[in-house]
């Protein structure tokens, strides 16, 4: 009888430590799968930002930027069944200030802007949908909608006149698909399949206002 008690003890108190390991094996897993998914999201091939320039006319900062898409193959089947793709624009322009030896950023300008993409297969069309200006521009190819959508042209920034001499500022741009505009069965399939998880990661370029502008 003792010995059928000390049995059940041990079992008690060596099984338990045995599950908890299991346990903490899952959620280890599943923490390192969320890492993983979430390092996607910083950048992907599929979006490519290729350069961004900066200008001055009629006494306004502009940009032009252009970007690449290169989508894979079950986003375009999904955009062929008339899916609605929604891409996020962010634009992000930062003065830089030191004071003592402290460096810090102060924000001097941020838009995010949405676009939309959508096909019909009655018209064989593609037709973008600039939420910002609310701008809709129709395509006969795929290929010249994604190229409409990755360029900015004149893109204005600031006015001169709230710029300072000599002093440094930094223009980021960012486009990444916005994933929670999908259809709810593709926002739960996003979140692990990274054919979706498409995004440029922050491009950023270095800006100086030369006296002359101002």
């Amino acid at each position: 009888m003792r010995l059928l008690a000390k049995k059940g003890l041990n079992q008690a108190v060596f099984g338990k430590p045995h599950r908890l390991l299991s346990h903490f094996f899952w959620l280890s897993m599943l923490a390192g799968l969320l890492s993983l998914q979430t390092s996607n999201l910083w950048a992907s091939d599929e979006i490519r930002i290729i350069e961004a320039t900066d200008y001055q006319a009629d006494q306004q900062l502009l940009f032009d930027s252009q970007s690449q898409f290169y989508l894979p193959e079950s986003v375009i089947e999904a955009i062929h069944n008339e899916i609605n793709l929604t891409f996020q624009t962010e634009i992000l322009f930062q003065e830089h200030h030191r004071f003592a030896f402290i460096k810090y950023k102060r924000k001097r300008m941020h838009v995010k802007y949405q676009t939309q993409l959508h096909y019909s297969a009655f018209t064989d069309h593609y037709t973008l949908i600039n939420e910002r200006n609310n701008k809709v521009q129709s395509f006969n190819s795929l290929d010249e909608a994604l190229k409409t959508l990755g360029t900015l042209s004149a893109f204005p920034v600031l006015s001169l006149s709230e710029l300072h001499p000599d002093q440094k500022y930094t223009l980021k741009l960012n486009i990444n698909l916005n994933r929670w505009r999908l259809p709810a069965p593709l926002v739960i399939n996003s979140l692990i399949d990274p054919d979706w998880q498409l995004d440029s990661g922050w491009f950023e370029t270095k800006i100086y206002t030369p006296k002359s502008w101002l």
